[in-house]
Formats: C-alpha cells, structure tokens, sequence
C-alpha cells in the first residue's frame, strides 16, 4: 500500500514540475512582449533602404574575367558575379548599379555604406567575417599556379613556388597563403603584389616575374590572350556575397536566392555561360 502511494506522489510531483515549467516558460514569453527590450532599433532596414531606393548597389573589382570585367569598347561592366547580383536584385525588384572598386578597398567600401553588397569573387575568410556578413556559398572554385608555356620546370607543391619569383593580386587569399603570414615570402622581391589581375597578368607575359596564382577561372579566360599554362592546382576556395553586418533580412533575401537558383537551375545556366 505504501509503494502504490509513494508511486501515486511521485507522478503528482511530476506532474505538479511539468506545469511549473510551461507556467515559468510562458511568464517568460509574455515577458518578451510586454517588456521593453533595452535594444531598440533606430536604423532603418539596409533591405529597406534598398526598396525605397529602387537600386542595389554592389562593389566589385573589375579586372577580374570571367567574373567581373569591363567590355571594351563600352566600358559596360560583365561577368558572372555581375548576373549573381541582377538576380538578387530582381529579386528586391529594383535596379542593379554595379560600382568599380579597387580590391583591397571593397570591404572599407561595404562597411561604410558605399554599396550595399559586395560580389567579386570574394572568397570566405574568418577574417573577413568578422568586419562583414558572408552569404552562404554560391560558386567552388580552384586556384591554380600559373606560367607561360615555355616555363622550363614542373610545380609539384606549392611548397615548390617559393624557388621563383610569384605575382599575386592584393587582398586575396593567395596573397595571404604566400605572404608573411602564410610561406613567409618576401614581399617586393619574392612576392609581387598588383593592384588588379590585369597588371599580373602583363607582368607574367612581360617576364617580370615567373608564376601567378590565381584562381582557375580566371586563369581560363586569360589563357585565349596569352600563352600561359596551369602547373598545379592548390585546391578549393568557397565565393560567397558580403553584406553589412545586423542586416539580416537582406542577408536572408541574398541566401535564398542562391539557395533557389541551384533548386531550379537558375545558377547552372548562368555558369554555362561564363565557364563553358
């Protein structure tokens, strides 16, 4: 008898705990709306602002085939990241302005409200992360070594680059796993650092220096300008778009739109175009 009751008080207490529980979680959901939250938000929405506008603004650097480059003559700026951005930007139903920018300036750019996102074969980095939100991933890429034809010798690592004298472009992440705080070269007389791809790629031709790394695709389109070859493939790097940091809903509209053109195929077609 006294087990039968001990097992009945039992189930009263766990009872009684239960709706202890659900009473505590709803005074604290009531609690959430009827108490002011000491954060209050005065800025205006950048997807907001955006709409009212009725133009997206996106940074990106355009010396960079095939995903961001100028037509010539025209000077009209095109490429893969150009019809990335025209969908986000359909999407918003607004009009898409793309904004020259030199490279290592674009994330200054974003943060202080000259573009609203930035899409030029950015690359995620902890670093970069941390000044700037990253969109999910919309394009996987390699990076290559890259000589002119008659480069007499073979890269088996990338390890071996380090025997020559290496262009890279600034602010990249090449930059950064050749540079001081990756193999440690030399910058200035081991490592040459430009400005934009198409400096490197004239000074490579030129033979100012005797490799470039960069990354695959681009290394493809100039490979119908120049008599280059690839000598070793470094690995994968995830392109992601950038936008201000808090902004969630616009980051929300630009991952959907990534996430629905590989749904639908939307992103394949575009790839096509400008890869082949």
């Amino acid at each position: 008898m006294e087990k039968k009751y001990n097992e009945g008080s039992k189930v009263i207490k766990r009872e009684f705990a239960i709706i202890g529980i659900v009473v505590v979680l709803l005074i604290g959901l009531l609690g959430g709306w009827f108490i002011p939250s000491p954060i209050q938000e005065t800025e205006t929405p950048l997807i907001d602002k955006i709409e009212a506008r009725g133009e997206l603004l996106v940074g990106t650097s355009a010396d960079y085939p095939p995903f961001e480059n100028k037509t010539y003559p025209g000077g009209l700026i095109v490429g893969f990241d150009i019809d990335i951005s025209q969908m986000v930007a359909d999407e918003l139903g607004v009009t898409l302005k793309m904004v020259d920018i030199p490279f290592d300036s674009l994330i200054a750019a974003c943060r202080a409200g000259t573009v609203d996102m930035l899409a030029a074969a950015l690359g995620y980095t902890e670093e970069r992360a941390e000044s700037l939100a990253a969109s999910i991933t919309y394009i996987t890429v390699s990076q290559v070594i890259v000589a002119m034809d008659d480069f007499p010798t073979t890269i088996s690592s990338i390890d071996d680059v380090t025997s020559y004298v290496v262009g890279v472009q600034t602010g990249t992440v090449m930059y950064e796993e050749l540079g001081p705080d990756g193999l440690g070269m030399n910058v200035g007389s081991e490592l040459i650092v430009y400005d934009n791809a198409n400096d490197l790629m004239i000074a490579l031709d030129s033979g100012a220096i005797a490799l470039v790394y960069i990354d695959e695709p681009v290394y493809t389109a100039w490979a119908d300008t120049y008599d280059i070859k690839s000598l070793y493939s470094t690995g994968t790097d995830a392109f992601v778009l950038y936008t201000r940091l808090g902004e969630t809903g616009f980051l929300h509209t630009i991952d959907t739109v990534i996430f629905e053109s590989y749904q639908d195929g939307t992103i394949f077609d575009v790839m096509n175009t400008w890869f082949g």
